[in-house]
C-alpha cells in the first residue's frame, strides 16, 4: 500500500485537486485562497506545489492530498485511495477493499453500457444519437452508453464478473421485485454522472422507444444525492475557472451540445430545481453564472428561483433568454443557431430585470399587478445595493416608475440597510460549521481536551526530519526530543529518529485517521517557506528551539530572583549562563536579519 500511495501522489498536483474546491491565486512559491474548513474573509489557506501539502494559518488544518479529500468529502482512507487510484490510473493490488466500497460495480456497469452501445444490440441507441446529431467522437468523449431492453442483461453480466449484486442494488443499478432482482435501466441511452472529483456516482437514462418516463436517474442514496451534483462538472471546471463564469443548463444533451459548440464551461442541473448545494459547487469555481433553462413556464420559474439561490452565494447571476420554444440543444443544431446563442449570452439579463420580465403577465394584468409588484419588489429588496444599482433605471422603466419612486419602494422593504454578511465559501449543510473548528492557536486532542497548537519551529524541525534523510541521520534523539514540548511533535520526531520511514508513518496515519501529524508537517513546511532559509535550515531551526529553552529556563530562575527566593550555587551559575547564551543567540538572529 505504501507504494500505491507514493505512486498516486507522484501523479497528482495538489494545487489542481484543491483548485476543484477553492479559488487559488499565486503568491510567491505557494498558492493561497479562502480556507474551505472555516469561515474567513482574508485568505489564510496556503497550498505548496513544491511540497504537495496544504496548511491553514487560521484553523490549523493541513496535510496532503489524501487528507484534503478525506476532510472535504468525508471519505475514509480506503474511499480516498479508490477515487485517487481511478483518477491517476494506479492499479490497486488489494481489490477486495474497492469491492467492499461498491466502486467497482458502477464502473463495471458503465463499461457494460458503453460496450453495448457499440455492439449489434445498440443500433437503436446509435440511430437515436445520430438523429440528435451527436457525432461518434462525442459518444466516447462523454462516456455515453446503452442499457439493453432485456430485464436482466446487466444483472447477468455483473454475476459473470463475480461482483456483489447487493452492491448493485444499493447503487440503484438493480431493483428488487417480487420475482427477484432486475435491471433498473432498460432500453435507455445512458449518461454517467460523476462528482466534482470525477468519482462515478450514478446514471441518467433517456428512453429511446416505448412507454415510460422520458428520463430516469439513479435513485437517491448515500453515494448519489441529486441535489449535490452537476452533470459534466469534472469536464467543465477548468474552463469555468479560466473564464470566471459558468453556464447552467437543464438537460444532459443541452450540456453536451454546449461543450461541442465552444462552451466547455456548461453544466446541467439534472432537472429544473437548482439547489443550495449545487450553488456551492459553482461558487468554488467562479464569480459569475449564466442560467440558460428551457423557455417554457417551468423552465423560466426554475431559472428565477435558481438566480436567487446563486446570488445568495455571492455570484453575479444572469439569465439567458432563448427564442421561444427552443432549448440550447435545439438552437445550436440550427444552421444559424450558434450566432443566435452567442447573441443571447451577450444580452443575458441581470436578476432584477429578469424578475420583472418573468412577472410581466402579472404586472400587465390590473387584477394581478399588485401581487406581481409585491413579489418583484420583495425579491429585489433582498439584494444588495451593488446588485441593484446598475439596473435600477431599467427596472424602474420596466415597472413604469421613476427611479426615485422605485428606490423609495425598495427602501420601505428594507433595501439598502445593513449589508448581508455571507461567507465566501459557506460550509455545506450538515457538515463543517462555525464553532466546529477550534480557534487559531489551539488544537484538539483525540480525547477532546485542548492543547496549545504546536510551535512553528517545532513543526519546522519535524518537517526537516521528514523530508531530509540527512537531517535524520545527523540528529540524535537525545539532542532533539528535549527541545520539543508538543506531544505530537515529539511523537513524529521520535518515530523518524528511531528508524521509521516517512512512507511507513504516512500509511499508518492514513489508516488510523491521524490528522494532527499530517497537519504538523504541513505547518512546518509552510513556515520554512515563509522564512526562506536557503542555507543550513536545520542549524537555524535547532538554534531557535535551543534559544526558546534557554529563555524558558532563564525566565523561570528570574521569577525566583524577583521574588527574592534563594538560588543554589548551581542555579546561580545556570542563571548567568542562560543570560549570556540568550544574548549571543539574539545577537546572531539580528546579524542574520541585517542586510
Amino acid at each position: 500500500m505504501n507504494d500505491e500511495v507514493r505512486r498516486i501522489k507522484e501523479r497528482l498536483d495538489l494545487v489542481e485537486v484543491v483548485g476543484d474546491y477553492v479559488k487559488l491565486r499565486k503568491a510567491g512559491k505557494s498558492f493561497v485562497g479562502l480556507c474551505p474548513f472555516h469561515q474567513e474573509k482574508t485568505p489564510s489557506f496556503s497550498v505548496s506545489r513544491e511540497r504537495q501539502t496544504y496548511h491553514c494559518f487560521g484553523c490549523g488544518a493541513g496535510g496532503d492530498v489524501f487528507r484534503f479529500l478525506m476532510e472535504m468529502e468525508g471519505w475514509t482512507f480506503p474511499q480516498a485511495l479508490e477515487v485517487l487510484s481511478a483518477r491517476t490510473g494506479v492499479v490497486l493490488e488489494h481489490r477486495g477493499r474497492r469491492r467492499e466500497e461498491g466502486g467497482d460495480v458502477l464502473e463495471e456497469a458503465l463499461a457494460f453500457y458503453r460496450a453495448s452501445l457499440g455492439a449489434s444490440e445498440g443500433e437503436a441507441a446509435r440511430a437515436y444519437l445520430r438523429r440528435r446529431e451527436l457525432p461518434q467522437e462525442a459518444w466516447e468523449r462523454f462516456e455515453l452508453g446503452w442499457s439493453l431492453p432485456a430485464w436482466r442483461s446487466l444483472e447477468d453480466h455483473l454475476r459473470r464478473q463475480g461482483l456483489n449484486l447487493r452492491d448493485a442494488v444499493e447503487r440503484g443499478l438493480l431493483v428488487e421485485g417480487p420475482k427477484g432482482t432486475y435491471d433498473r435501466f432498460r432500453g435507455r441511452v445512458m449518461f454517467p454522472i460523476r462528482s466534482e472529483t470525477g468519482r462515478l456516482l450514478g446514471f441518467g437514462g433517456r428512453l429511446v422507444d416505448g412507454e415510460g418516463a422520458k428520463y430516469v436517474n439513479s435513485p437517491e442514496s448515500p453515494l448519489f444525492e441529486k441535489r449535490k451534483v452537476l452533470y459534466l462538472l469534472p469536464q467543465a471546471k477548468r474552463a469555468i475557472r479560466e473564464k470566471g463564469s459558468a453556464l447552467v443548463v437543464e438537460g444532459y444533451l443541452d450540456a453536451i451540445r454546449c461543450h461541442l459548440n465552444g462552451h466547455p464551461e456548461a453544466v446541467a442541473s439534472l432537472g429544473t430545481a437548482f439547489t443550495e448545494e449545487q450553488a456551492d459547487l459553482l461558487a468554488r469555481q467562479a464569480d459569475r453564472c449564466l442560467i440558460c433553462f428551457d423557455t417554457d413556464a417551468a423552465g423560466q420559474e426554475a431559472a428565477l428561483k435558481g438566480m436567487y439561490v446563486l446570488r445568495r452565494k455571492g455570484l453575479d447571476v444572469r439569465v439567458v433568454r432563448l427564442p421561444k420554444g427552443k432549448d440550447p440543444d435545439e438552437l445550436l443544431r440550427d444552421p444559424q443557431g450558434a450566432e443566435a446563442f452567442e447573441g443571447a449570452l451577450t444580452e443575458a439579463l441581470p436578476l432584477p430585470r429578469f424578475h420583472v420580465a418573468a412577472r410581466r403577465k402579472w404586472l400587465e394584468d390590473p387584477q394581478e399587478r399588485k401581487r406581481g409588484l409585491e413579489e418583484v419588489l420583495g425579491g429585489i429588496a433582498s439584494l444588495s445595493v451593488l446588485d441593484v444599482r446598475p439596473s435600477l433605471p431599467d427596472v424602474a422603466a420596466d415597472l413604469g416608475l421613476l427611479p426615485h419612486e422605485l428606490e423609495a419602494l425598495l427602501r420601505q422593504r428594507g433595501w439598502g440597510g445593513v449589508s448581508e454578511k455571507r461567507p465566501p465559501f459557506p460550509p455545506r449543510s450538515g457538515e463543517r460549521g462555525e464553532g466546529i473548528f477550534p480557534p487559531p492557536g489551539v488544537s484538539i486532542h483525540e480525547s477532546g481536551e485542548e492543547e496549545p497548537a504546536p510551535d512553528p519551529w517545532e513543526a519546522a524541525l519535524c518537517h526537516l526530519l521528514w523530508s531530509r534523510e540527512g537531517s535524520r541521520s545527523s540528529s540524535a534523539p537525545e539532542g532533539v526530543l528535549p527541545l520539543l514540548r508538543s506531544e505530537c511533535a515529539r511523537a513524529v520526531a521520535s518515530a523518524l529518529l528511531c528508524g521509521e520511514s516517512p512512507e511507513e508513518l504516512e500509511a499508518r496515519w492514513l489508516q488510523t485517521g491521524d490528522q494532527r501529524s499530517a497537519a504538523l508537517l504541513a505547518l512546518g513546511g509552510a513556515f520554512l517557506e515563509e522564512l526562506y532559509l536557503e542555507e543550513s535550515p536545520e542549524e537555524e531551526v535547532l538554534r531557535q528551539l535551543r534559544l526558546r529553552e534557554w529563555r524558558r529556563r532563564y525566565e523561570e530562575l528570574h521569577r525566583r530572583v524577583v521574588r527574592k527566593e534563594s538560588l543554589s550555587e548551581e542555579e546561580r551559575k545556570d542563571y548567568v549562563a542562560m543570560a549570556a547564551k540568550i544574548k549571543r543567540g539574539e545577537k546572531r538572529s539580528y546579524e542574520r536579519k541585517a542586510p
